[in-house]
């Protein structure tokens, strides 16, 4: 639990340092990194549940995609911001490193293996942010044919 704790809390850092270096507005500094440290706290709780890359990104995923619409809409500003930064913890960097490694080094079961959490990770990041997008147009229909 500790070690959940302190991720979770690394991952705000980390957020807030790039919003700091992406000259996000004071505004919306504190509503990014609180954003991504609670993705990252269900990206844990469903890899720990389920044991799955992808259904944990995916899942984090279309969470940061919901919360930076909401967010957007909320403070009045782009999605992308919330979104880009929110999405910034669950890149694959150890994974693809390991995976080049394995392929300079001649290391076949690391680049395979590696390799395939890379594609893992990122079809999850990307399923995930496609389907809260499909989800925003079909609310948004529905909520025109309502009025």
């Amino acid at each position: 639990m500790k070690q959940e704790i302190v991720q979770i809390i690394t991952a705000g850092i980390g957020t807030l340092g790039f919003s700091i270096y992406f000259r996000v507005s004071e505004k919306n500094v504190i509503a990014s990194t609180l954003g991504v440290a609670a993705a990252w706290a269900i990206y844990l709780l469903i890899y720990k549940l389920t044991g799955g890359l992808f259904v944990s990104n995916f899942t984090a995923a279309l969470v940061i995609y919901i919360y930076s619409e909401i967010m957007a809409r909320f403070l009045k500003a782009l999605s992308n911001i919330f979104l880009i930064l929110g999405i910034i913890p669950l890149l694959p960097g150890g994974a693809l490193y390991y995976t080049m490694y394995g392929l300079v080094s001649s290391d076949s079961e690391m680049f395979v293996q590696n390799g395939i959490n890379t594609v893992v990770i990122t079809f999850g990041i990307a399923a995930g942010i496609v389907v809260g997008v499909v989800m925003l147009i079909y609310i948004s229909k529905i909520q025109s044919k309502i009025k």
